[in-house]
């Protein structure tokens, strides 16, 4: 079984250098909250390799730190949460920074509780969890290769042309690549690997066949003279409870058939580029931390197997308010939404059936006021509210506080 335990860094909940794509955003809109100038929106293009400005796809991650371009011959480190290093050979290890540049024969490795988004000229992203070290062994826009040294190593890679390669080392196998989202990790003199979608072609060598693992599947290799085993992951659990919040930060999940623990993640967008904690359960009961900033989170979970094989993940978009949101039901069957506020700002309260706020019920902008009266509501259910704030009129920061309201069916 899994003990329990948590592995999150310190100050992990500070504010990273990106943008979670929402429904309606444009590359110029972004550039003019970020920049303060909406001109600046090739450079964002630029960093984060978005072929067309005009389709930004929803839930996609865009990093800004210095602006700089993503060279031809370097990876880039887009983000980074808790503590990671970087070592060139002849030069001292430094600690790493979003913006830094990765190039081949660097090693990055990752502390406790630590994250590192890579960026890669093919539009590609890597992310290196907690405890883990790689090398990387090619870059350019025809060849990505990795080596794994220690831990682990998350994909997702872009749909890779005949005479473009990705391949990931590590000491008994090698991975490689056609457009698709896998994880790899060093575990106990073991070798693991878990495909969420497309296909990986895994190999002992030279001299040994490629096995292929398709998306829900994954192989165990204990040493180069085992041939590696295609097994099923374990289905997805399902969510029992209702979402976390500050007064309830806990998660029940159903029990898995076959599972021997939970491993679970938090992560600013849904595509889980921007991890922000992780941590294992033996149990269908998960203890999520309570520290993070009001906002939108996305929290993955997946059951371990007697193999230590995860399955594939169950998703749950959640929003954890700022204490001091509050809502209260009136009389006339109206509800009063109230945040902490100062009159030296304006304010902006979005209110929504859907929780990424894809089509607005309300949309008050120029609120000098610290609470609004909303409904009453004609259709039952789940509505979800979020205020953000400007100070100069025009430009809204990320929401600050909000919450959910459960209105009873007419």
């Amino acid at each position: 079984m899994l003990a329990l335990g948590l592995c999150a860094p310190f100050g992990y909940v500070a504010a990273q250098s990106s943008h979670v794509v929402r429904p309606g955003d444009t590359l110029w809109g972004i550039s003019g909250q970020h920049y303060r100038k909406p001109g600046r929106w090739p450079e964002i293009q630029q960093r984060n390799s978005v072929d067309e400005p005009r389709l930004l796809q929803p839930g996609t991650v865009l990093y800004f730190a210095d602006g700089r371009a993503l060279g031809e011959d370097e990876a880039m480190v887009l983000a980074v949460t808790g503590q990671a290093w970087q070592r060139r050979p002849g030069a001292p290890e430094v600690r790493v920074a979003a913006g830094a540049a990765v190039k081949v024969g660097d090693t990055l490795a990752t502390d406790a509780g630590s994250f590192v988004t890579l960026g890669l000229p093919d539009g590609s992203r890597s992310v290196i969890p907690s405890h883990s070290a790689i090398a990387l062994e090619a870059v350019d826009r025809r060849r990505i290769g990795f080596r794994l040294l220690d831990g682990s190593i998350e994909s997702q890679v872009r749909k890779q042309h005949p005479d473009q390669e990705f391949k990931i080392r590590s000491r008994s196998l090698v991975l490689s690549v056609r457009g698709t989202r896998f994880r790899v990790r060093a575990q106990d003199g073991q070798v693991v690997s878990e495909v969420l979608e497309g296909r990986v072609a895994a190999s002992q060598g030279s001299t040994q066949a490629e096995v292929s693992i398709e998306a829900g599947q994954g192989i165990v290799l204990g040493d180069a003279a085992d041939r590696p085993t295609v097994r099923a992951l374990l289905p997805a659990p399902q969510f029992a409870s209702q979402p976390p919040s500050a007064d309830s930060p806990g998660v029940e999940v159903t029990q898995v058939a076959g599972a021997q623990g939970y491993r679970w993640r938090i992560a600013q967008d849904e595509m889980f580029l921007a991890p922000l904690v992780e941590g294992d359960s033996a149990g269908t009961s998960l203890a999520l931390p309570t520290a993070l900033d009001a906002g939108f989170y996305h929290l993955q979970v997946a059951a371990v197997d007697e193999a230590r094989l995860e399955g594939m993940p169950g998703n749950l978009l959640f929003y954890m308010p700022q204490p001091g949101g509050t809502s209260q039901w009136k009389e006339d069957g109206r509800i009063e939404l109230r945040w902490a506020g100062s009159s030296a700002r304006n304010y902006r309260l979005e209110l929504s059936r859907d929780p990424d706020f894809a089509v607005l019920v309300t949309d008050q902008k120029g609120m000098q006021a610290s609470s609004a009266i909303v409904g009453p509501f004609v259709v039952g259910g789940r509505y979800h509210w979020r205020v953000s704030e400007t100070q100069d009129g025009e430009h809204y920061g990320p929401p600050f506080t909000g919450g959910s309201i459960d209105v009873p069916a007419r």
